[in-house]
């Protein structure tokens, strides 16, 4: 085994099996790498004296390397110049590799608190302590950080934009609030899902910190959007145009086949939702859902629902705007369950942490480390690619200039 195959096996090492293995499979295979570092180190020095015949070997020195496995205790060989160190071993001074981050990832993932991680690393064998808990807290901080300031492409198709709501402890005061999350997931123009951001707040949804998400992507680098899908929220219409003016807003079509039953008897909001699933299913375009829209269900029951009809009515170019686009791709395009389930896996970092986060602090990094795991899992959507020529037709039309333009 070569270091470069040895090197693959430490950054490839899945730290869900690690944990699930009993103390004596952990002890087995922590010898066996200790075994296998100390003999590609020597064989590295080796290496190193061939090409340096000036340098002599001076035997070796003690050290612990902290990995997810527990602590290694490893003699490293060393010359008389001092010159040569192994590349296996991390930076000067740092006393644990990937693994051992990814073992306390695992840990903030599983809602553990830096009580529980700090007992759970001892148990474990390992020198850690809340100070270093601390310092790995603010390097994921840094990640995010990164992650939230990274520069975004000019041209995407699709925006889903959705609020998440949970409780916050203000670390000010010391009390549990209401906060509110902006996610934001995009669809680039080689149809590969991207999570673009997520913005949390203290308060509750609002027009306001709508448009400064909004203005943040746009100073990350956003210019073109084809469409927006988001939920009804009052004043999101407004919001997104006062940014992107010449996008199409479709409004989430599951959320609206909901909402009928509140403003309509049984019978009469099952027969608009199947009117609804009618015009989602089988219409050819946009003129013909609205004509439907129109006749079917605002003229029939205009007279009984007076103000309902006329919120219908003012929407219904929201609800149906994904008709203006290839049929394959419009159950990608018509609800806002993309990022819903992004906010399945904030639901479950909440419920980790007893029913509300910690700190703002805490709220961000939970949700960088849930989203970056679930963003790993997510790939190219074929049926929109493979409709790219026409959605960037559709971009020429609707601002004069082609996506790579």
């Amino acid at each position: 085994m070569n270091r470069k195959m040895l090197k693959e096996i430490i950054s490839n090492m899945d730290m869900d099996v690690v944990k699930e293995l009993d103390e004596y499979g952990k002890n087995k295979l922590a010898t066996l790498m200790e075994g296998l570092l100390i003999e590609i180190m020597g064989k590295e020095r080796y290496e190193y004296l061939l090409e340096n015949p000036e340098d002599k070997g001076n035997g070796t020195y003690k050290r612990s390397l902290n990995t997810g496995l527990g602590k290694l205790n490893l003699d490293v060989p060393r010359t008389r110049s001092g010159n040569f160190r192994s590349h296996l071993l991390p930076p000067k001074y740092q006393r644990y590799d990937e693994s051992f981050e990814d073992l306390i990832f695992s840990f903030l993932i599983n809602g553990d608190s830096k009580q529980e991680i700090v007992h759970k690393m001892k148990l474990r064998g390992l020198d850690f302590s809340e100070k270093a808990y601390d310092e790995i807290f603010e390097y994921i901080k840094t990640q995010m950080l990164e992650f939230k300031s990274k520069e975004l492409q000019e041209n995407y198709y699709f925006l889903y934009i959705y609020a998440y709501h949970c409780m916050v402890k203000d670390e000010k005061d010391k009390r549990v609030k209401r906060a509110v999350v902006y996610t934001v997931v995009g669809i680039d123009t080689n149809a590969q899902k991207t999570l673009l951001g997520y913005y949390s707040f203290f308060g509750s949804e609002n027009r306001s910190t709508w448009m400064e998400v909004f203005q943040d992507l746009i100073n990350r680098g956003m210019k073109r959007v084809l469409m927006f899908i988001c939920d009804d929220f009052n004043g999101i219409s407004e919001a997104i145009r006062a940014f992107f003016p010449y996008s199409d807003i479709q409004k989430c079509t599951v959320h609206a086949s909901r909402n009928v039953y509140k403003h309509m008897k049984k019978e009469d909001a099952s027969y608009v939702n199947k009117k609804l699933k009618e015009i989602k299913y089988s219409c050819d375009t946009f003129e013909k859902g609205i004509e439907i829209f129109k006749t079917e269900i605002i003229d029939r029951f205009k007279d009984q629902y007076k103000t309902y009809t006329k919120y219908l009515d003012s929407r219904k170019e929201e609800l149906l705007a994904f008709l203006k686009y290839p049929e394959v791709i419009r159950k990608y395009i018509n609800s806002t369950n993309t990022v819903e389930s992004v906010h399945s896996s904030f639901e479950k970092q909440r419920l980790k942490k007893g029913g509300f986060f910690q700190s703002m602090d805490i709220l961000n990094v939970a949700l960088f480390i849930a989203t970056d795991k679930l963003h790993k899992t997510w790939n190219v959507n074929p049926l929109i690619k493979a409709k790219r020529y026409e959605l960037n037709q559709m971009f020429v039309a609707k601002f004069g200039k082609g996506v790579e333009e």
